[in-house]
């Protein structure tokens, strides 16, 4: 989040009130249309700010910065960083048909309080989207594609801040700072399993419960009469569950809180066990973190015992 830190000590945080602040501050320098007076394009400026201000500035450390096991959640209201990036790019979508379609600035032929919010996030976004893989000319589309050439390669302010933050992140680049972070420099570089062409559906399963984040289905080979398998529908590392990590924790609460109770209301279950083999020795044969929920008959203790 961007802090403007003031003699007094105290800091303005936003992008759009700290341009807004350093346009009444130096209100003799300003370009007098920087805040539109005419009412319509004034309530137009606002509306691209607030999108990057609610719906763009909460989540975009999903873009570059690392979850730890305990602290703040990057992701605002999402669990995962994947969530979070598609309701980014999806976001984008929206700031597309909010941008002048002719240019090109943001809100047509001159530069807006709307330019000086968005710009320096775009730079962010422009950098890292590629680092997950995400195309960044289909998440934004012409009219922002235009804008975002024009505030680089023309506009004299917009180079200026376009070359101070890429600086900064060309030196984050060279010491590693996006290594350790799942999707930008961690891979899942392990082989695909039979449990992805379920997913795919390119083998039939029976499904007892899907979300967008979980696919549960019926064992094929049941040890009771409720015998379903439940995994992640991307695996992004989760092999086997010793290799979780606080990257992980919004979906294995997800499978928990959400999916299991699901499967257990579905197949009308008052007792159950969830079991999950960790490794070879644990009788784990699919390398793709899934969950057994067995239910259906009395289940003796420990397993294994008639």
């Amino acid at each position: 989040m961007p802090s403007l830190a003031l003699a007094s000590g105290e800091s303005i945080p936003e992008s759009d009130t700290i341009a807004r602040f350093l346009c009444a501050t130096f209100a003799d320098r300003t370009p007098t249309d920087l805040s539109p007076s005419e009412p319509v394009a004034a309530a137009w400026c606002d509306k691209i700010c607030r999108l990057h201000d609610m719906y763009l500035a909460p989540i975009q450390g999903c873009l570059y910065k690392q979850s730890l096991p305990q602290g703040p959640n990057f992701f605002g209201k999402f669990s995962t960083r994947q969530g979070a990036l598609v309701e980014f790019t999806k976001q984008l979508s929206v700031l597309e048909t909010y941008a002048d379609e002719t240019g090109p600035y943001l809100m047509g032929d001159r530069p807006t309080a709307a330019d000086c919010a968005v710009f320096p996030t775009a730079i962010f976004w422009m950098h890292m989207l590629p680092k997950f893989d995400r195309d960044t000319v289909a998440a934004m589309g012409p009219r922002l594609s235009r804008w975002w050439a024009h505030m680089k390669e023309t506009d004299e302010v917009g180079k200026r801040v376009f070359g101070e933050i890429m600086g900064a992140l060309d030196g984050w680049d060279s010491k590693g700072r996006w290594d350790e972070i799942r999707g930008a420099g961690v891979r899942d570089s392990a082989d695909a399993t039979l449990f992805d062409k379920i997913i795919a559906a390119e083998i039939p399963s029976d499904i007892v419960y899907e979300d967008e984040h979980v696919l549960a289905f019926r064992d094929i080979s049941p040890v009771a009469p409720t015998h379903v398998l439940l995994i992640p529908k991307q695996r992004e590392g989760l092999t086997q569950l010793q290799h979780a990590s606080a990257e992980h924790k919004g979906i294995l609460g997800h499978m928990l809180a959400v999916a299991v109770p699901a499967v257990v209301q579905a197949e009308g279950l008052d007792s159950y066990r969830l079991v999950v083999n960790d490794g070879a020795d644990a009788c784990q044969s699919v390398f793709h973190l899934h969950m057994h929920i067995i239910g259906g008959k009395p289940l003796s203790w420990p397993p294994g015992v008639p």
